[in-house]
């Protein structure tokens, strides 16, 4: 789970919108909600061998622009696979679960990094070079 700010407010729709496509990029079903000036997008990798294997994992973003910042929270979702496929996978390997950890943290990973990235194109921010006069 992480919470990635930036110091300015930005077009929360805009952003919520590439990363729902980076999503689809990945091959994740979505769904996208919007409540008030927030966007919740869920998604999650579908499949029956996913789901056999437990590795039909949900994560859930929530965007909104709050106090003069933009906030963008990434958490595992609620869809409610996780815990199917959570029972599904201990009861298959005795509790084993190490693959399908390793799968959400590098997925999670990843994904954070694209919403800094994001984050910082629809802000119009960009990379000087501090050294040069």
């Amino acid at each position: 789970m992480a919470l990635i700010t930036y110091p300015a407010e930005v077009d929360i729709k805009e952003v919520s919108r590439r990363i729902q496509q980076w999503f689809h990029h990945k091959n994740f079903e979505t769904r996208a909600l919007k409540v008030d000036d927030s966007y919740i997008i869920k998604a999650r990798k579908k499949s029956a061998f996913r789901a056999i294997v437990a590795a039909d994992r949900a994560l859930e973003v929530a965007a909104r622009n709050f106090n003069g910042e933009a906030q963008v929270d990434v958490k595992q979702g609620s869809w409610k696979t996780n815990a199917i496929s959570n029972a599904v996978w201990f009861v298959a390997t005795g509790g084993m679960m190490l693959l399908v950890s390793g799968w959400s943290i590098v997925a999670q990973k990843e994904l954070e990094s694209r919403i800094r990235a994001i984050l910082e194109d629809v802000a119009g921010a960009q990379e000087v070079d501090l050294f040069s006069k």
